[in-house]
């Protein structure tokens, strides 16, 4: 056996297993709500700001990145919580539809422009 062929053995016996390295169905849940709630704040936001008369600013990028963090150690149950109390997303079907739509409509519009 050549020294390349002994190397790339070492590396998978000491390798995490694929599915090892996957994350689990509720956090990917978790993380399907962070950025549900995140497009829907926004969208509310930017709604506000919007018919303000310019009292208040909004930015998009700016938004993003800070709900990100401040949303970062959320679990899954009191962001379910939020999605129940604030936009009406009784459960996680609900949720994952409502990701869809912003999906289609984020496409949508990339297509137009």
């Amino acid at each position: 056996m050549n020294n390349s062929t002994e190397i790339k053995g070492e590396q998978m016996a000491t390798a995490t297993k694929a599915l090892d390295r996957v994350i689990s169905i509720d956090e990917k849940r978790r993380l399907m709500l962070i950025e549900v709630l995140r497009e829907e704040s926004g969208r509310e936001l930017e709604a506000q700001a919007r018919f303000s008369n310019g009292e208040i600013e909004f930015d998009w990028k700016e938004h993003n990145v800070q709900f990100r963090i401040d949303y970062a150690d959320t679990s899954l149950k009191e962001l379910l919580e939020y999605a129940r109390k604030l936009y009406g997303l009784a459960d996680i079907d609900t949720v994952r539809e409502r990701r869809a739509k912003h999906k289609a409509q984020i496409r949508a519009r990339l297509e137009r422009n």
